[in-house]
């Protein structure tokens, strides 16, 4: 299980660094830096489930709790994968055998 989460984290940190390298280049090409979120991604991709996943929050956890998670999501795509990515792929690392480990 720790090995899965290992990979996961990576496979995160890999999404993370290329969705800077995109808006690195949006960057250059424009001269403008236009920072892209998780939120505004996931409504061009399904925007009826963002809304819907709102709902679900709100409904259950309370209008409290929706305005965190529209942080995160307001946040660019960038930092709001790296962040977890990284602490997943820390926190689940290889543990190291021998005498490395000390």
């Amino acid at each position: 299980m720790r090995q899965l989460g290992y990979v996961i984290g990576l496979g995160v940190l890999i999404v993370a660094g290329a969705t800077l390298v995109a808006q690195l280049f949006a960057l250059w090409a424009s001269g403008v830096y236009r920072p892209i979120s998780i939120g505004s991604m996931w409504f061009s991709l399904d925007g009826n489930s963002l809304v819907g996943f709102q709902g679900l929050v709100e409904r259950t956890l309370g209008a409290v709790v929706w305005t965190p998670i529209q942080f995160v999501l307001a946040l660019p795509a960038w930092i709001s994968l790296a962040v977890p990515g990284a602490l997943l792929a820390f926190f689940c690392r290889p543990r190291q055998r021998g005498l490395g480990g000390l």
